[in-house]
Order: C-alpha cells, then structure tokens, then sequence
C-alpha cells in the first residue's frame, strides 16, 4: 500500500499540471486516480518487495542528476547531428552496435532504452534475450567502442544510481 501511496503522489500532482488546475480538490482527485494507473504497471515494479519513504526521498537528487543529465547529453546529440546534416558532403557510417549493459531489473533496462531512443542520432531496437545486451541504431556506427563507452559512463551510470 506504501508503495501505492508513492508513486500516486507524483502522478496526482502530475495530474494537477496536465489539468491546469493545481487545487488541493484537485490533487486529492488525482491522488484517488493514481492507483488505477498504476496497477497494469506491477508486474514492472517489485511492489512485493519493502519501500521506505526515506529510500524514495534520498533518490530524489539522484534522479534529479539524472534528468540534467538527460538534457545535457540531448544537447550535444542535437549539435552532433545537426553538424552532421548541415554538411555539404554527409560522411556517416550508420549501424548497428550491440552495447552491454549492467542494468537488471525491467524498470532500469527500460530507462536505459528510453534514455538511448532520446538523444538524437541513437535508437534502441531490441534487448537480448537474457537482458544484457541492447542492440542500438546509430546515424553514425563508424566508432562502435566509443558509443559504446559514452553510453556505459554517460547513461547508464546514473540510471543505475536513480532507478536501481
């Protein structure tokens, strides 16, 4: 029920925004609705498993660093790519790289794989069967160990920290 309560905070309060309307009526109405939206989500998240608010509460600045850094590695994929069409003569080897992963539970493989759909030039096709591999298209392949290695430090790094 902890766990419940936890993340229906965020999504009434989410809910008060995407409404207009920031009310305590309001709040409280998307406080009520947010357990029906999380419910076909449980099987993503360990809700068997103990919460404490104050685990939820210390994640908070690493999730925040998390979402800067998201931002930051957009950026410079949106100046990469836009670098790249903006040349007269298009000299790119795109590909497919297979970069391993450290991330296990489903919540962090998908935060991963969102993360990498995101940033322009990257889109994450498929995971491996044993959920240690993502296969990752790149506008340009032509040096597969430093993508591999700018997702591995750049990403996966703090999704570790803010969803594991």
């Amino acid at each position: 029920m902890k766990r419940y309560l936890l993340y229906s905070a965020p999504l009434a309060l989410l809910w008060c925004f995407v409404h207009g309307d920031v009310t305590i009526l309001n709040f409280l109405f998307g406080l009520v609705l947010g357990p029906f939206v999380i419910k076909p989500f449980k099987p993503l998240y360990k809700f068997g498993q103990e919460v404490s608010f104050k685990d939820a509460i210390s994640r908070i600045p690493k999730e925040i660093k998390y979402f800067v850094m998201l931002i930051i590695e957009i950026i410079k994929a949106c100046i990469v790519v836009g670098k790249i069409v903006i040349q007269p003569k298009i000299d790119i080897k795109p590909g497919i790289i297979a970069v391993p992963i450290d991330t296990k539970t489903h919540a962090g493989i998908t935060a991963i794989a969102n993360t990498i759909t995101l940033t322009p030039g990257t889109l994450t096709l498929d995971v491996s069967d044993d959920e240690s591999v993502l296969y990752v298209h790149c506008i340009d392949a032509s040096d597969p160990d430093g993508v591999r290695e700018s997702i591995k430090h750049d990403l996966e790094k703090y999704i570790l920290e803010a969803f594991e």
